[in-house]
């Protein structure tokens, strides 16, 4: 199936949230035949954000810079020797318009000339963050408690302790528990075959229970972690 190049309009909310309960799966898949270490130059496409966690405090152009501002640093971070150039969409089409005076609307050109600049890889990340709410049923415990009852004899001697059962009952009422649940999918592509098959994929998954603390930075670490797994080829 074709894909299209598309530069998303963001936005971006930011709330107060902290986690009591924390659970996280990430997923790392590698083309066998992708050395990452012979890449030289990548770029990153704009990334592809739905986060409904909040309200829109930070205006779309800024959380695009934001955000690829940390997929690079996650990337970097998993390659600290090594001399690749990680550039946004955005410096490369600048780059570009010193080289070519081609119309590099065409997305097919452009990705010819993004190979014969040398970047032979990009980058595509979908990013979605929610506030998923449970309704947990009443609930009744049933549990045996013990009490414990002392005989003596009639000068005050204890004889023996009984423990008597006595069975008690708790109603947990029915309530509502939200949940903060975030999920990063970088994809990397050869630029020569952009509309093909994703060379090297992650899939990272944070659930956290809400309690109040901020969303964002949840964001920052799950982006950054996200690209250096993909970066990162064991």
């Amino acid at each position: 199936m074709q894909k299209k190049l598309v530069v998303p309009v963001l936005c971006v909310m930011l709330l107060l949230v902290s986690w009591v309960s924390y659970a996280s799966d990430v997923d790392v898949w590698h083309d066998p035949s992708l050395k990452i270490s012979d890449l030289k130059k990548i770029f990153i496409i704009p990334t592809d954000a739905q986060l409904n966690a909040g309200n829109h405090l930070m205006p779309a152009k800024q959380l695009s810079y934001t955000l690829q501002d940390w997929a690079i640093d996650g990337a970097k971070s998993a390659l600290k020797k090594s001399r690749l150039t990680i550039k946004t969409l955005d410096a490369l089409l600048d780059d570009m318009k010193f080289i070519y005076s081609d119309n590099l609307s065409d997305s097919e050109l452009f990705f010819k000339r993004a190979a014969e600049m040398g970047y032979s890889a990009f980058v595509r990340i979908n990013l979605t963050q929610n506030f998923e709410t449970e309704h947990i049923p009443e609930k009744v415990n049933t549990y045996t408690v013990y009490k414990e009852i002392e005989r003596r004899d009639s000068k005050g001697r204890l004889i023996e302790t009984l423990r008597i059962p006595e069975e008690k009952t708790e109603v947990i009422p029915a309530h509502d528990v939200t949940y903060l649940h975030t999920v990063c999918e970088p994809k990397m592509y050869l630029t020569d075959d952009p509309y093909g098959d994703y060379v090297g994929v992650v899939n990272y998954r944070i659930y956290r229970e809400y309690q109040g603390g901020p969303v964002m930075k949840v964001v920052e670490n799950i982006m950054k972690a996200s690209m250096k797994n993909l970066f990162t080829q064991k």
